[in-house]
């Protein structure tokens, strides 16, 4: 009995700081460090850094050094839009890698051509042929950067929100979607600026991030009350009756 009860504190005492270390760890990358990265993007994110080890990261680094613009945050808005995935669709109509809706990609005007195969999925064509969305979604985020005179937060909030929202509310929209946007985005981008490529590890992070922050109240509260049942439970003494 006595080594019944010594196994079973022994496991709530591992459950427990699982419990705990998984909590720290979800509320840190909720706050702390996705602050840090939102922190660091306002001022860093304009940094040019080539990116490789990520899908399309040729393409990316080229386009991107014809806009101007810093491969690891164009991957970054890719990464928060697509995951890198060049026929992603959104209920809105937003095609392939940097998600770009129909209107956006008649206002930029000409893209790179395509394939017959590929141009005729999609009205107007091309629009989930990687090259060309990349060309159209990067020339679109130059105008939004140039509109904000290189304040990229707020070009990123706009490639979102649109930039008429960000001008009505003269700087991020208040709303849930873009503020997770935004904060999806400065999370690529900070490990695509330090590391240069986003293992699959953070790539599920990112991808997931919604996921995480709605847990995250969740998983606090099961700390709290594991954490009182690991203190309420003991250590104590076991009576004489526990070994009769």
């Amino acid at each position: 009995m006595r080594r019944f009860l010594s196994a079973s504190g022994g496991l709530l005492a591992v459950v427990s700081a699982a419990v705990l270390l998984a909590t720290l760890g979800v509320v840190y990358l909720t706050t702390v460090h996705v602050n840090t990265a939102l922190d660091r993007l306002a001022r860093e994110g304009s940094i040019p850094r080539p990116v490789h080890g990520i899908p399309y990261a040729d393409l990316i680094n080229r386009v991107a050094a014809r806009r101007h613009l810093n491969p690891a945050l164009v991957a970054a808005v890719v990464a928060a839009e697509s995951g890198f995935d060049p026929h992603a669709r959104s209920p809105r109509g937003a095609y392939g890698l940097m998600q770009v809706l129909p209107t956006t990609w008649d206002e930029v005007g000409r893209a790179p051509s395509c394939s017959p195969e590929i141009a005729r999925r999609t009205t107007p064509a091309c629009m989930d042929d990687p090259a060309a969305n990349l060309a159209v979604g990067a020339a679109y985020f130059r105008r939004l950067v140039d509109r904000f005179h290189g304040d990229v937060v707020l070009a990123v909030a706009a490639y979102n929100a649109g930039a008429g929202a960000v001008l009505h509310h003269g700087g991020v929209p208040p709303f849930p979607e873009t503020t997770h946007y935004l904060r999806q985005v400065a999370l690529a981008w900070f490990h695509l600026q330090h590391e240069g490529t986003l293992t699959p590890f953070w790539l599920g992070v990112i991808r997931s991030f919604d996921l995480w922050q709605r847990a995250r109240p969740m998983l606090v509260l099961l700390a709290v009350v594991v954490l009182v049942s690991w203190i309420g439970a003991g250590p104590r003494r076991p009576s004489a009756e526990a070994f009769r």
